[in-house]
């Protein structure tokens, strides 16, 4: 069934709903690190591709010295660009009559908690997409993520991947994201805890971490946020674990990303905000409708600022 023609919106719960993004922020959070949303105010257009050496040096090589009486040189797009399209997702969620009838005068209540619902799963649906570009364009470097074994050095490893990230490309990673389980395996490795000297030798934070890197300045993101794998709901093989997956991912983003600079990945948007309007809709006999639309388009803008390893038993 298509949105028929006599959808609203619903301010309302357009105003519960954006309230309630600003409360998820764990997951809302982890999107904006991944693929920060590049808004674009239409569906199509060009962005800066890097992926080649030449990319990044004719971004960072640009001459600024005029001659007297001369023009100004001109910022362009490089030569190696491609085509953004935006796409339409969207999900809904039904109230039933019947699920009203049990309010009894709490309509307003059950509207919220769905709202909520339906707005989670939005989130969940687009972090999912995020990943599944990222995944799809990042292989896991192989022999690496072994940090259940004790001669094994997690801080090695992930330098090894900052260092790669800067050698094919010249820009220092900005952000490690890991799954809970990975940090879970990574918080219990020997070589981790021997690095912890004194009394709360079993106090690994992110923050104790950093000073061990070969980039100290770098951020730290545990990704808390679970999801069904194998199936979602209904299969009965499905399983709960870690977003990424048990991944962790070294790479440079930029917090203010364009569809110029050289950030990993992006979301374009026509709009900064993705999830703007939840529309209401009545289809008879017994059900009314919630719908979340968004529109985006997630891309790897640069395979080279990101480098990626899988942990061993990161979701046991």
């Amino acid at each position: 069934m298509t949105r028929p023609n006599s959808a609203i919106v619903r301010a309302d719960l357009t105003a519960y709903a954006f309230g309630l993004t600003q409360d998820i922020v764990a997951v809302r959070r982890i999107i904006d690190l991944l693929a920060p949303t590049v808004p674009t105010g239409g569906t199509s257009g060009l962005y800066n591709i890097f992926e080649d050496k030449q990319a990044f040096k004719a971004y960072s090589a640009s001459v600024s010295r005029r001659a007297v009486g001369a023009q100004a040189s001109a910022i362009e797009f490089l030569g190696s660009t491609a085509n953004y399209n935006a796409a339409p997702s969207g999900l809904r969620i039904s109230i039933d009559d019947f699920e009203r009838a049990q309010a009894g005068g709490n309509t307003a209540l059950l509207e919220q908690a769905k709202t909520r619902t339906l707005t989670v799963n939005c989130l969940v649906s687009h972090l999912s997409q995020v990943l599944s570009v990222i995944k799809g364009a990042v292989a896991a470097t192989a022999g690496l993520g072994k940090w259940n074994e004790a001669n094994v050095d997690p801080i090695a490893e992930l330098n090894a991947l900052i260092k790669a990230v800067w050698k094919s490309s010249g820009i220092v990673p900005n952000t490690i994201a890991m799954d809970f389980g990975a940090w879970c395996v990574l918080a219990s490795n020997p070589k981790i805890l021997d690095r912890m000297p004194g009394a709360d030798i079993a106090a690994v934070t992110p923050d104790r971490l950093k000073a061990m890197f070969v980039n100290p300045n770098i951020r730290i993101e545990i990704v808390e946020t679970s999801v069904l794998a194998g199936g979602g709901l209904g299969n009965a093989g499905a399983t709960i674990q870690g977003a990424l997956g048990g991944s962790v991912l070294a790479f440079f983003n930029s917090p203010t990303a364009t569809v110029y600079d050289p950030s990993f990945a992006k979301c374009f948007a026509p709009s900064a905000s993705l999830f703007t309007e939840v529309y209401g809709y009545r289809q008879e006999p017994h059900l009314d409708w919630l719908e979340n639309d968004w529109t985006s388009d997630v891309q790897v803008i640069s395979s080279k600022l990101c480098k990626r390893l899988d942990v061993v038993d990161a979701n046991d």
